[in-house]
């Protein structure tokens, strides 16, 4: 039996706004559950106890709402302020009946999945590995989340089936955060989903965090109890450190291990700006400064959104339709994201990847190139007209004057600047290359070793 505490708090700002509107996971439309819902659900199996919720007394009557609504019954438990999510976990664990080698299930209320099923499959790998101690982190592609949870170093390459150990975990805040473009390959943020032994947890606490844990049960000790409703003491939860779960617990734990799990959540996709609503000039605008390397936290461009404000591209027309090197690229890469099979003239491996040459045009050469995890490309100075677009992976695109992040779907075109392509990822980074048939003959690839 797994017990599930899903962390559902708000900020100040949410609390002050309360009168108005609710914080994002609690937003819901005729017809369409809230996310808080939609992972209600995901745990709604005879494996999982009933949740414990963690909220704000602000929003203890929506929270209850919604869980009605759902004919789920669980507890919740009511901060009386803002959301300190060590504390707020510390108390949720003190107030858990069950035994000590119980696992526990944290995980936040804004997490969205790709199907139902997505949470329970990567949980089942962590399991063994969580009853034998860990602390199991669920970790998504550097290119698919928000870093707000912190980032993984992985002790050696993924373990497709099964979890993986952990070398370093980072809390955002940490001032070793910012080296993350010059680590090693193998890397994944966290979700914010961990599996553990009750044991284990309050173990960390004691060891690590005890300014949190005494406040916490005091807070839940003294709190006014009612029909499954816990509003924990305000007097005592001041007391604890506002830090977060990563800060206080995951970045002094030794025995960490990741199962990797490509969910399609991302902080973008649930308020994505509409083409309706937004010209080309702000969307750009907004993208530019999404994925810059002094941004919070990085977003991924939506994948949806493209088909929506471009329309889906006609990969029937002739290449000689196509007379802009943003167009070819938009098309190959099109054509290789759906599964399709493009012949190459040519193609030449090596030590950073592959390159193959897909055509040939008066006035242009066509390339898709495969760049290995933690490779990379350097580039000649002849690379005025050239575009690239990412297919899959994330790209850091570096020149004289800036570093910059192109994720997949998304697009560069160089005015000469650019020096090098590094492969930032976990996995192969794939793009379609455009070059004018001026500078194609420059453009040679020579072996950069991994930056360490």
């Amino acid at each position: 039996m797994i017990y599930p505490i899903v962390l559902a708090g708000a900020t100040d700002a949410d609390i002050m706004n309360s009168a108005d509107m609710v914080p994002m996971h609690f937003e819901d439309a005729d017809g369409i559950q809230s996310r808080f819902q939609t992972l209600l659900s995901s745990i709604a199996a005879p494996e999982f106890h009933a949740p414990t919720v963690l909220t704000s007394g602000a929003f203890a009557e929506v929270a209850g709402t919604q869980m009605a609504a759902m004919d789920i019954a669980g507890k919740m438990l009511l901060e009386p302020s803002a959301t300190k999510t060590a504390a707020g976990t510390m108390a949720a664990l003190y107030s858990l009946n069950c035994a000590p080698d119980s696992l526990v299930l944290i995980v936040p209320a804004d997490q969205d999945f790709d199907n139902a099923n997505q949470l329970q499959d990567a949980l089942a790998q962590g399991v063994q590995a969580a009853e034998q101690g860990d602390i199991v982190m669920l970790g998504v592609q550097t290119d698919r989340a928000c870093r707000s949870h912190g980032y993984i170093e992985c002790a050696h390459s993924l373990n497709a089936d099964g979890v993986t150990p952990i070398s370093n975990f980072f809390d955002q805040r940490n001032p070793a955060f910012d080296g993350w473009r010059e680590q090693p390959a193998a890397k994944l943020w966290s979700t914010g989903i961990y599996l553990a032994r009750l044991d284990v947890l309050l173990a960390a606490y004691k060891k690590n965090a005890t300014r949190i844990l005494m406040p916490s049960k005091t807070a839940v000790s003294r709190g006014h109890q009612s029909e499954g409703i816990i509003a924990l003491e305000a007097a005592s939860y001041r007391r604890a450190r506002g830090s977060s779960f990563e800060s206080a617990i995951l970045c002094l734990q030794a025995q960490l291990s990741v199962v990797e799990m490509d969910a399609g959540w991302d902080e973008v996709a649930a308020w994505q700006v509409e083409p309706e609503v937004a010209s080309d000039a702000e969307w750009e605008a907004w993208l530019a400064g999404s994925v810059s390397g002094e941004a919070s936290w990085c977003k991924t461009m939506p994948h949806n959104r493209k088909a929506v404000a471009n329309g889906h591209c006609d990969t029937t027309r002739d290449v000689t339709e196509i007379s802009d090197t943003a167009g070819l690229a938009s098309r190959y890469a099109e054509q290789l994201s759906d599964g399709g099979a493009i012949r190459g003239i040519s193609s030449k491996t090596d030590s950073w990847g592959r390159s193959e040459t897909l055509d040939v045009g008066v006035d242009h050469i066509v390339k898709h190139l495969t760049v290995l995890p933690g490779q990379s490309v350097p580039l000649s100075v002849a690379t005025l007209g050239t575009h690239w677009r990412v297919v899959e992976g994330s790209a850091m695109i570096s020149s004289d004057e800036r570093v910059r992040m192109v994720w997949r779907d998304q697009s560069l075109t160089s005015n000469g600047e650019i020096q090098r392509i590094d492969n930032i990822g976990i996995r192969p980074l794939r793009l379609i290359e455009v070059a004018p048939a001026r500078s194609a003959a420059s453009l040679k690839r020579t072996t950069l070793q991994v930056v360490a």
